[in-house]
Parts: C-alpha cells; structure tokens; sequence
C-alpha cells in the first residue's frame, strides 16, 4: 500500500492508497491542497481515478525491489570488506571464498565469478537508478517547487529523499567506476593489492566518499520502503515510524563506522608496505610462516 504526492512543475502526479504509517486509513478519496501557485498546482486530483493506472505503482514496487536487492548487498559487501580487521589472513580467505576456491579441486577458485556478481549487480543498480530517475527534478523550477515544499511541510520523508537524490548523484559516478573494475579486474582482490590501491594510489578518499553516499542513501531508501510499505505500522503508524527512524540510524552509524574502520586498517596495511614491488599479492604460505617465527 503506498501514498506519494509529487508537486513539481505541474499537478500532483501520483496519489494511490494510503499506507498504515500515514494513519489516515479509511477515505475512499483524497483531495490535495497546496499553497504552491496556481502554475505548479493546477487542480485538485481525485485518488480513485488514479488507481486506475496501475503503471506507477507496478514502477513503485520494482523500484523498492531493486532497491532492497542492493540494500542487501551494501550490508554483505561491508561485512566482507571488514574481514581485514581480522587480518590479512582472514581477507584473503574471504576473497578466495567468492572466486568459489573451495569449489575447484585445484584450489586456485575462478576469479570470473566476481566478474558475474559484480556485473550483475551493475545491472540491478542500472535498472534501480533509471526507475529513480523518475522522480528527480528535471529543471530548476522543479527543484524550486520541490525546495518551498519541503522547507514549508519540515517533511521527514522529503528531507530523506533529498539525501537519495544527492547521494544518488555520487554513486552514479562513483558506485558505476568500482562496479566496473570489479568486472574488468577481478583478480585485484585480495589484502595486499587492496591495501595498495587505497593506500599506495591514494583511492582511500575515493572510497570514503562512497562508503558515506552508499551507506546513507541505503538507509534512507530502506527507511522510505519501510514507509511506503507500511513496515512496523500496521497497529500503530506514529510508533512505527519511530522504530523505522532509529532502526536506520542505527543502520547507518553501524556500517559507517565498520566501514571507516576496514579502509583505516587497509591504509595501515598499505603504508607499512609501501617499498613491497607493486603488484604484489598476498602469499598465505609466506605469511605464516612470518606469523610463527620468533
């Protein structure tokens, strides 16, 4: 069950069914009123003659998908990362755990497989960014319709969805660049060559602004879901909403810290072997044998 409400350029776009976190259940119809001028707000759009396109919500709904799907990832694709906080060992075997080495009877994993996971996760945030694309302000005088909306409403869920709209902004550049050379070099993963990449040619700030524009606009995307979809507020909206804000927050300062926490540890791996030769992997062999002598 879902309820938008679009003021941007022209008459209110989309208006569907109430959700429970509105706690407004029961009208048959709404009408909507706004100070906006005339030129941006024409006429007043009653629900149930909108119901009967049901294209935006089908757009809706792939769009929460999509957007659930990568939400997903972020969380399992930081937890990996922070592998390194328990040493190179333990990155090492992780990466190797995703190129399927304890599939192969040779042990040495198929570094394509990465190719495949990141390619189609490429895909799924191709698809999640055009259907957002939707929504954006196409000119300034929507930004500005959008901008006295927001400022005048104090509107949680519009300040939220400022937050996607900049930091999907970011990850368009920023996420596509990662995503693509995870397709193209698979094999440069791994503790040393990590550690070099961040370290050695200085993408550690690279990584950070990611890490801060993937992790906010997750949270405040799966807060909006949550809302939209009426999560936790089916028996009491005000209460739900609460639990979905400081669920998020929590999302938010947790994956935040861990994943400043792994690029500070991949910094330190990469300057205490900054005169390694370039390009160096990692040796599980070599390493223990370091490891165990006195």
């Amino acid at each position: 069950m879902f309820w938008q409400a679009y003021a941007m350029g022209g008459p209110l776009l989309t208006i569907g069914r109430i959700p429970p976190c509105t706690s407004l259940q029961g009208l048959d119809s709404i009408k909507i009123k706004t100070s906006l001028p005339l030129s941006i707000m024409e006429e007043q759009i009653n629900a149930d003659e909108i119901l009967k396109d049901r294209i935006p919500a089908r757009l809706d709904l792939w769009q929460s998908v999509t957007g659930g799907i990568l939400g997903l990832f972020i969380g399992v694709h930081l937890f990996f990362d922070s592998s390194i906080l328990l040493g190179p060992q333990a990155m090492y075997r992780v990466s190797k755990g995703l190129e399927g080495q304890f599939l192969d009877p040779e042990g040495k994993g198929w570094p394509i497989l990465v190719s495949l996971a990141a390619l189609g996760i490429l895909l799924v945030f191709m698809a999640h960014a055009g259907l957002a694309l939707r929504k954006f302000p196409a000119s300034w005088r929507q930004y500005k319709a959008f901008a006295t909306h927001m400022h005048r409403m104090q509107h949680a869920e519009s300040s939220a969805w400022l937050a996607q709209v900049i930091t999907g902004f970011i990850m368009f550049f920023f996420g596509s660049a990662h995503l693509l050379y995870m397709v193209f070099f698979p094999g440069g993963i791994g503790p040393f060559l990590t550690a070099e990449r961040i370290y050695g040619q200085g993408m550690f700030f690279f990584y950070l602004i990611l890490l801060f524009a993937v992790v906010i606009h997750a949270a405040a995307g799966l807060y909006r879901v949550g809302i939209k979809w009426g999560l936790f507020c089916q028996k009491n909206p005000r209460h739900g909403r609460v639990i979905l804000k400081n669920t998020f927050r929590a999302f938010s300062a947790f994956f935040l810290i861990l994943g400043t926490l792994a690029l500070l540890a991949y910094g330190k791996l990469g300057y205490e072997r900054k005169n390694a030769p370039p390009g160096e992997r990692f040796q599980p062999e070599a390493h223990a044998k370091l490891e165990v002598q006195p």
